[in-house]
């Protein structure tokens, strides 16, 4: 740690299937997000923060691990066999995790809400704990919680929501952890919630907010009935959440709940940043909040985030507190294994010097370097995605022999084609662009050692 006298608390919110674009400052206007929307403001907002996907539809899990981490999707976990559920969701025992980090350094690691990796990576990354949900999703009014125990394995429940939304649970439980925090010993709070993932249950006082009469479907128009081809995994679970072909009047319904569950989550986040202004810990303390991954909900035909589309991997990613500019929007391309670099330089801290992430920030704020000209995105052994500057390759594969086969590519450029309706992969103009974004996907894929590539 560097030699300060004051480290900089942290604060890390993150969210379940939060798209960047779903929030009141950004172009899905109709829900209301004043608490995001303050920390842009006072912040700085990554615009081009995207998740980089894994090896199981559970997406979820390969980004957390992926931020508890500084590794990419592979190197983050044991196992590279695709849809290997314990194996793709334990944590390499090779890799210091974030909190563990802070906590050797002094910090107070405290964790609540989702954990979709292994139990006993819990354990090894927090000395503290509390309303802890071991799993991926379930009922926000009554989900099965564990509290914190140094010695368990966690097999079986201590407890549930009871009735309360699990938003309102992990928040009061974070409030209290902020009340008692002694201003001569640093923490770091991790906060998982289960919002806005299905079901999309917010507290009545939210969805009489959002008709499904009103959405606005006309702001979306990649809502297709169908996705156009088959994308390799048309049938798993989220894909099932709405009738084929997609019908616009449950298009609206999925998305006025999804707007709900938002809604809630941002008001009580709120409370969080009046409890920290409360406290005198809120010019000392960096509050991050980002998504593990988007969500379709009918674009592309799509309701899941089981793709490589700009509204499944694009997430929202912002900072607020010291040694960060207020008022800023990147268009750096940033992914989850970049937030333990980053926080690590925040708070002059040594972490992992072998993570392959890449700090956002230097110590004073400062954008470090010019970043990564490109990134990987990938979805099992199905889908591979390449972003660089505004063109995006997708490339999709069939399995034939027991090889991954090139069955179809799509080419999109994202600043005149952001909803991705507009395929070039076939225009001649831009042949010579499609041929270089194949290399470097490739490259990409190899520095990675990518299994597919196997």
């Amino acid at each position: 740690m560097s030699a300060t006298l004051a480290p900089p608390n942290i604060v890390i919110l993150v969210a379940d299937d939060h798209r960047f674009e779903a929030m009141g400052s950004n172009r899905e206007f109709q829900v209301r997000t004043p608490t995001l929307d303050r920390l842009v403001r006072e912040g700085t907002s990554f615009e081009r923060a995207y998740t980089m996907g894994g090896l199981t539809a559970a997406v979820c899990i390969p980004s957390r691990s992926c931020l508890m981490t500084g590794h990419n999707t592979f190197d983050a976990v044991v196992s590279r066999q695709t849809d290997d559920i314990t194996g793709l969701q334990t944590l390499s025992p090779k890799l210091p995790l974030l909190p563990e980090i802070f906590r050797e350094a002094g910090y107070n690691a405290f964790g609540i809400g989702k954990w979709h990796n292994d139990p006993a990576s819990f354990n090894r990354a927090f000395n503290g704990g509390d309303a802890m949900f071991l799993g991926g999703m379930g009922d926000h009014f009554n989900l099965p919680l564990h509290a914190y125990d140094p010695g368990s394995a966690y097999t079986a429940p201590t407890g549930s929501t009871a009735s309360r939304h699990a938003t309102d649970v992990f928040v009061d439980a974070a409030l209290d952890f902020l009340h008692v925090q002694a201003e001569t010993t640093p923490f770091l709070l991790y906060l998982a919630f289960t919002a806005p993932h299905d079901p999309r249950t917010a507290p009545a006082a939210y969805t009489d907010r959002y008709s499904p009469a009103h959405m606005d479907l006309t702001q979306f128009p990649n809502l297709y009935p169908e996705h156009p081809f088959d994308c390799g995994d048309l049938d798993v679970r989220d894909e099932l959440l709405a009738s084929r072909p997609r019908q616009p009047a449950e298009t609206r319904r999925h998305l006025a709940e999804y707007y709900a569950m938002i809604a809630h989550m941002d008001s009580r986040i709120g409370d969080i940043l009046n409890c920290l202004a409360g406290t005198e810990q809120a010019d000392n303390t960096i509050v991050l909040y980002l998504s593990d991954h988007g969500l379709g909900l009918g674009q592309h035909g799509l309701m899941g985030k089981q793709n490589l589309y700009e509204h499944s991997l694009r997430i929202p990613c912002l900072w607020r507190g010291p040694g960060i500019p207020r008022g800023r929007k990147s268009s750096r391309l940033v992914q989850h294994r970049d937030i333990l670099p980053t926080l690590c330089s925040l708070a002059g801290i040594q972490g992992s010097s072998n993570g392959d992430g890449q700090p956002m920030f230097t110590t004073n704020g400062e954008n470090a370097g010019e970043g990564r000209t490109a990134i990987l995105a990938v979805y099992k052994h199905l889908q591979r995605c390449v972003i660089e500057k505004d063109l995006k390759l997708i490339q999709y594969f069939k399995e034939r022999e027991g090889k991954a086969e090139l069955a179809y590519e799509q080419l999109f450029e994202l600043k005149t084609d952001p909803f991705e309706t507009n395929n070039l992969a076939f225009a001649p103009a831009y042949g010579t662009e499609l041929v270089r974004l194949r290399e470097v996907l490739c490259s990409l894929q190899e520095e990675c050692r990518d299994p597919l590539l196997q």
